[in-house]
């Protein structure tokens, strides 16, 4: 899910002023290319405990309130196996569930974890557009749709002991940057991006997602530029700190001014300062399996 879909959800299920939902997806590949995703969703404890007031209630009440439809955030928070299963076709083919566990994080944060199975790593594709079990039908009862898909995503390729991951996460997270619809929407408004980018960071405390595919058996050469032991960042963002940035702010703010003069070379560099955000740019990593 990109970092917009993140802060969008949080912003129209419940306009809270605390933080909301935190993600990460792990592609864990084998030497043969098998393997297993393990995808993680939890939310805060603002959320869970407002939703829960809510629901105790009765759904008379959360009707009442514009994208309350409280019931199906709870489904989202604490989905069924049916719904978890289904997910796996947001993974590409050949991807099949294997289990799923709800629980909390280790800051306290309500959700679950998933996992699912695959034989063949190139028939993967991990997809920013996907949104996990309820998500997308709580969006859609919201009366809200989610725009032009411009997620990035990952594919796979494997030869002999060489993976080749091919990667447009940093592309898109570029264009996500010059957004000509949230500048044009922030300029409505008489407020600097970077103005309206501060409001919104006090809406995302604690929200992260990340995507990242860990090498069984360990790395005899890669690549990729961020690596720890057997683990390769693919993208990491701590959402509050990259809106926080001053480095970010003042560029989005020189992109309103002149949003056709920004070029792609330049947002990357960009990434490279920005506090809180790790990614790989390069478009295509190898691994070499030890």
């Amino acid at each position: 899910m990109t970092t917009t879909k993140l802060a969008f959800f949080c912003l129209a299920s419940l306009s809270l002023t605390t933080s909301c939902v935190r993600t990460s997806t792990v592609v864990k590949v084998n030497r043969e290319g098998s393997g297993e995703i393990i995808s993680r969703y939890h939310f805060s404890p603002q959320v869970t405990a407002l939703v829960r007031q809510f629901e105790a209630l009765g759904p008379e009440v959360g009707a009442a309130i514009p994208g309350g439809n409280f019931g199906l955030i709870g489904e989202i928070i604490s989905p069924d196996q049916e719904s978890v299963e289904a997910d796996a076709g947001n993974f590409g083919e050949g991807v099949v569930y294997a289990r799923h566990e709800i629980g909390k994080d280790s800051e306290g944060w309500e959700g679950y974890i998933a996992v699912y199975e695959f034989d063949d790593i190139s028939q993967v594709r991990i997809d920013q557009n996907s949104l996990p079990g309820k998500a997308k039908t709580f969006i859609e009862a919201s009366g809200q749709g989610m725009g032009e898909r411009k997620g990035g995503s990952l594919q796979f390729s494997l030869e002999d002991d060489i993976l080749t991951i091919q990667s447009s996460l940093a592309e898109a997270s570029a264009k996500e940057v010059v957004n000509g619809e949230q500048l044009a929407k922030a300029k409505e408004m008489g407020m600097k991006p970077s103005e309206a980018i501060q409001m919104a960071a006090n809406t995302t405390e604690g929200m992260r997602a990340g995507f990242f595919v860990r090498i069984d058996g360990g790395i005899a050469e890669t690549s990729a530029e961020h690596v720890t032991g057997d683990l390769i960042i693919m993208s990491d963002a701590e959402i509050s700190k990259v809106l926080q940035d001053p480095d970010f702010g003042e560029f989005v703010d020189e992109a309103m001014g002149n949003p056709e003069g920004i070029e792609l070379d330049g947002i990357k560099e960009l990434f490279r300062k920005i506090e809180g955000m790790t990614v790989e740019l390069a478009d295509e990593v190898t691994v070499r399996f030890k």
